[in-house]
């Protein structure tokens, strides 16, 4: 028995399914995970440094991915950025409790960003000249 590669709509799918999965699963390491008796905000400024592997994260997304000729490309292009977004909610839990929660928004909205709308483009047959 020979196995076919997968499809162009299976490849959508995927990426989707991917997508969705991160999206929910930083959602349930913040409640699962979160300190509820964070300690008082401090007056440093160096948790705003846990924010780096979002805007590398942004920078995939917005800079590096649309150059991305094949799913195949894309796909891992993809998984990097969303695992750097969801580094920052860790750092925010273990490391800047007082700042956990915007921490966590940064890195909810880091993977939402990477809604897989751009790989239609591999899905669909082109278009007839």
């Amino acid at each position: 028995m020979e196995s076919k590669p997968p499809t162009a709509a299976q490849q959508l799918v995927g990426f989707w399914v991917l997508w969705a999965a991160f999206l929910g699963g930083v959602c349930v390491q913040y409640f699962f995970l979160q300190n509820k008796k964070a300690p008082a905000g401090d007056e440093a400024s160096t948790w705003i440094a846990a924010m780096l592997p979002v805007v590398v994260s942004i920078i995939i997304r917005w800079k590096v991915l649309p150059r991305a000729q094949t799913a195949t490309q894309a796909l891992p292009l993809m998984i990097i950025g969303i695992a750097l977004a969801e580094s920052t909610v860790f750092l925010g839990i273990f490391l800047f409790p007082a700042h956990q929660w915007e921490l966590f928004l940064a890195a909810f909205f880091g993977i939402a960003q990477h809604a897989p709308v751009y790989a239609q483009r591999w899905s669909s047959p082109p278009p007839n000249s």
